[in-house]
């Protein structure tokens, strides 16, 4: 199956840097037709009709509601869906700046369930990808290649920039950790070599900086656009590019971006010797790498000491990219792997054998626990209609019937906390036990233990739910009492999972 257009879903709303380099610039680059179907913030599931397929990107399921009604109308259409990772979100780093972006502990069961329930996923590299296998059988890797047609290569700058050489780097503040861990390196270089040198780092604010001897310039990014972004790098004035990354397996993960932008921009580069960089670095050639703190203030003495290898690292580190990592010469992989991903018929076997019967396990009690503390849609239509008929004589229950609901509505929270905490200890469960086999087996234990707590809380509800039954029968509720009950908090929470449990059961 040939696929021409696909409808994109990314959370951002505007094409940055991820969605330029995951989906927009190699699907543009591909002549495929992209159907946006979150525009200015506005959500619609309209795209998914027009396209071939669908695409969504890391953490969209995070927005429960949107990535369910996503999946209904693609399933109603027939339209296989792809998602796309480039880091293993369910392993964010404890300082990771996302963990608090993200809500993490709730946000990890639908990114979870976004990559069970996708037909496929694509990824950046072989690492990412042999550990997603294990939510998915049918991964693809699609690399990271520089936009030729949005990046020129910058001429070496082999002279100082000024009186000084620029070291530079450039990252977003979720990479100060790995700033952080070359501070001593840092302190020595500025002291071996007084007055000679200047720190820039652009986007990663350091408050450490001031304790360096050295000039230094932090930079805040004005644009997150990443047309704009890539304009604002090339016109950078430095001498030597540095890439530092934690030595940890979520690091390993990721892609060679760094070495792609600093190459382009005409900078020789020291990089940490992690995966990501020892793919792509010859040693002394295109590049360092480094580990060892040691290790970092010896390649960048070199590089500080001889303009001429600077010159030479530099063009190698071009013509590396030139030859092996440019999107015009490998936009091609972008269809040709989702018409691959249309054709299989093999869904993903491990994945829904392993996970999928724990979460409906835990969704059908789930089920049980919302249907109980809401009416029915049904209800609140039948209130609308009785108010229009104006029964007036009962009025005077409304009082009486909003003490039941306020009593339900407590009853509700504290189920809901109940829920959270639930969520959380599934969630540990599973990531200490995902390599486990008898992960099933324990999770369903986890999950009849608290299937009779569920039951008891359901069993009040009802009794409390047989009480108001009483009431609503002669109730007169007004449009406005009606509106106030549709959007209190109880039924806004829950809403998503409603919507969560009727996807999963298919009706």
């Amino acid at each position: 199956m040939k696929i021409q257009s696909a409808a994109v879903y990314t959370y951002e709303r505007i094409v940055a840097s991820l969605e330029a380099y995951r989906l927009f610039n190699p699907m543009t680059r591909a002549n495929l037709q992209i159907n946006r179907g979150l525009v200015d913030g506005e959500f619609s599931t309209a795209a998914i009709k027009e396209s071939d397929g669908v695409v969504f990107q890391r953490e969209f399921p995070v927005n429960l509601a949107n990535y369910l009604a996503v999946m209904s109308q693609a399933a109603n259409l027939g339209k296989p869906v792809v998602m796309d990772m480039d880091d293993d979100l369910l392993a964010l780093p404890i300082h990771h700046p996302d963990r608090v972006k993200l809500n993490y502990a709730k946000a990890q069961i639908p990114i979870l369930l976004g990559m069970v329930q996708a037909k496929a996923l694509t990824v950046t590299t072989p690492y990412l990808a042999d550990l997603l296998r294990k939510y998915n059988t049918n991964v693809f890797v699609l690399p990271n290649f520089l936009d030729d047609l949005l990046w020129h290569f910058n001429p070496p700058q082999v002279e100082p920039v000024s009186d000084k050489i620029r070291i530079f780097y450039m990252g977003t503040v979720t990479h100060v950790p790995d700033l952080e861990m070359l501070k001593p390196a840092f302190r020595a270089l500025a002291m071996k070599y007084p007055g000679r040198l200047e720190f820039m780092f652009y986007g990663a604010n350091l408050e450490f900086a001031e304790s360096i001897p050295a000039t230094i310039t932090n930079c805040q990014s004005e644009t997150f656009v990443y047309a704009d972004y890539v304009k604002v790098a090339l016109s950078q004035k430095a001498n030597i590019a540095i890439a530092p990354v934690e030595d940890i397996p979520y690091n390993h993960c990721k892609s060679s971006i760094k070495f792609f932008e600093y190459s382009a921009m005409g900078l020789p580069g020291v990089y940490s010797r992690v995966t990501p960089y020892s793919l792509v670095v010859e040693e002394g050639i295109n590049g360092f790498t480094a580990s060892k703190i040691d290790e970092w203030i010896d390649a960048l003495s070199q590089l500080i000491e001889n303009p001429q290898l600077r010159e030479s690292m530099a063009l190698a580190a071009q013509d590396t990219v030139r030859r092996e990592w440019l999107l015009s010469d490998h936009a091609h992989f972008w269809p040709e792997t989702y018409a691959e991903i249309a054709e299989l018929t093999t869904p993903n076997q491990a994945a829904i054998a392993a996970y999928l019967p724990v979460l409906e396990d835990i969704t059908l009690h789930l089920d049980t626990f919302f249907r109980k503390q809401e009416p029915k849609d049904s209800d609140l239509s039948w209130h609308l209609q009785q108010a229009k008929q104006g029964l007036a004589e009962k009025i005077a229950d409304n009082d009486v019937l909003h003490n039941r609901l306020d009593i339900l509505s407590q009853k509700n929270n504290l189920l809901y906390t109940e829920l959270d905490l639930v969520t959380k200890d599934f969630n540990k469960l599973f990531h200490e036990k995902a390599n486990d086999d008898s992960i099933v087996t324990e999770l369903k234990e986890q999950v009849d233990q608290l299937s009779v707590e569920w039951i008891d809380h359901t069993r009040q509800i009802q009794a409390l739910e047989a009480e108001n039954r009483v009431i609503r029968e002669g109730w007169d509720a007004s449009k406005l009492e009606t509106a106030h009950y549709a959007l209190s908090r109880s039924w806004r929470l829950t809403r998503p999972m409603r919507k969560f449990i009727k996807f999963f059961k298919g009706k």
